[in-house]
């Protein structure tokens, strides 16, 4: 017959050992991570996703105060999306 796990004389030691190293694989993970980027770097970042989804949005208007915007999936595995929104009287 096997024993338990909750058996082992070391249980208690290896329990806490891994409570203590989930925050700090946490903190390792985070800090590299994150980097520290300049304003520059972060509008160009910006700049470069705004241009990626330009190419892929599709923008169509089926009757006037309506917009629909279809993005186009780059990805055999993922569908094309879309979305439809009412504008406000005023915009037209």
């Amino acid at each position: 017959m096997r024993d338990s796990f909750l058996d082992d004389p070391n249980l208690f030691r290896n329990v806490s050992i891994i409570i203590l190293a989930i925050p700090v694989i946490g903190l390792a993970l985070l800090s590299a991570c994150s980097h520290p980027s300049t304003p520059e770097e972060k509008a160009a970042a910006e700049e470069r996703v705004v241009s990626w989804l330009k190419e892929d949005l599709v923008v169509l208007v089926p009757r006037p105060g309506v917009e629909c915007y279809v993005l186009r999936s780059r990805r055999s595995d993922v569908s094309d999306a879309m979305s439809c929104v009412v504008l406000p009287k005023d915009s037209n």
